[in-house]
């Protein structure tokens, strides 16, 4: 498979999920505890550079390495803009 398929099998499959319960109970399902962590790591992280936080403060505030925020900030600044859609930022493209 290749990774659109990938991606959509997951959008398709996450939507099928009628609740917020069922929702947890799926992510509980299919990822480890690490996964969840890291992925609501990089969640905060993006929360706080589309909030105008500084790098640091979001380390910081996150505990995860600068790197890690860096990574996150690249992301925001030259992704998909769905960070900014989903938090409300306009970081796109600046």
């Amino acid at each position: 498979m290749t990774l659109d398929k990938d991606k959509q099998f997951l959008v398709e499959n996450i939507k099928l999920a009628e609740s917020e319960h069922k929702l947890s109970a799926f992510i509980d399902d299919l990822l480890t505890e690490q996964e969840i962590s890291d992925l609501a790591q990089r969640l905060r992280i993006a929360k706080g550079i589309i909030a105008d936080k500084t790098y640091l403060e979001v380390s910081e505030k996150v505990k995860a390495s600068t790197s890690t925020v860096t990574k996150v900030g690249q992301i925001i600044k030259y992704g998909k803009g769905a960070f900014q859609k989903m938090f409300g930022g306009d970081k796109h493209g600046s």
